[in-house]
């Protein structure tokens, strides 16, 4: 019976002890060379998505539990990206106009949710600027702000770092500009969110100067 408890114990252990030990190639890609980030006195987890991405859907609330909870070395960043698809491009630049407006935290669950539990679309300015004025936010300000500079200039700095790291599919994750973690959609998610924790901490050791291979 004792035996029959430890070998069961280890089975359940596998997916913890795995990610604890990323494998490159297999859980995550190395940039080379490593991209700038926001904030070089952070380590800095950037989450690329979608607002029309379905499995960026099912991962967005449990990855903002987790991004709660990061220490304060850690800062948690996002970009919208459109990754090819031209009825993606509005929303990506909604939510910079959002940004800019800071209207994305009251809204963000919001607008998921029109695309994917109300089926709304939302592929085109017109129809997301008659979406958020019903949502309580200023309709001309949000199409001024749409329209600026600074938002289109931000929107096409995250398609351009999303070809910087190649990026292969939505929801990633990219910690410190040097890992980038692929998010599958298995339903759960905490052990790619673990797997991003053992990367952060990687990179915790190498700015301090500690081997990865040491105690």
């Amino acid at each position: 019976m004792k035996t029959a408890a430890l070998v069961l114990l280890a089975a359940f252990a596998l997916p913890a002890l795995a990610a604890v030990d990323p494998v490159e190639g297999r859980d995550y890609q190395r940039i080379n060379p490593p991209v700038p980030t926001s904030d070089s006195a952070k380590i800095v987890v950037t989450q690329f998505f979608s607002y029309q991405c379905p499995h960026c859907y099912k991962f967005e609330k449990p990855h903002a539990a987790w991004a709660a909870r990061l220490p304060s070395d850690v800062k948690p960043d996002r970009a919208a990206v459109a990754i090819g698809h031209a009825t993606w491009a509005p929303a990506a630049q909604a939510y910079y106009a959002l940004s800019a407006m800071q209207k994305v935290p009251a809204i963000d669950d919001a607008f998921f949710g029109a695309i994917h539990r109300q089926r709304l679309g939302l592929t085109d300015e017109a129809g997301i600027a008659a979406w958020v004025a019903k949502q309580g936010v200023d309709r001309a300000e949000f199409e001024k702000m749409y329209r600026s500079f600074s938002v289109g200039l931000q929107t096409r700095r995250a398609d351009e770092l999303s070809r910087k790291v190649r990026l292969p599919s939505i929801p990633a994750i990219l910690v410190d500009g040097r890992y980038l973690v692929p998010i599958k959609d298995d339903g759960d998610f905490r052990d790619q969110l673990a797997l991003v924790d053992a990367l952060i901490e990687r990179v915790r050791r190498e700015r301090a100067g500690v081997s990865p291979a040491a105690p």
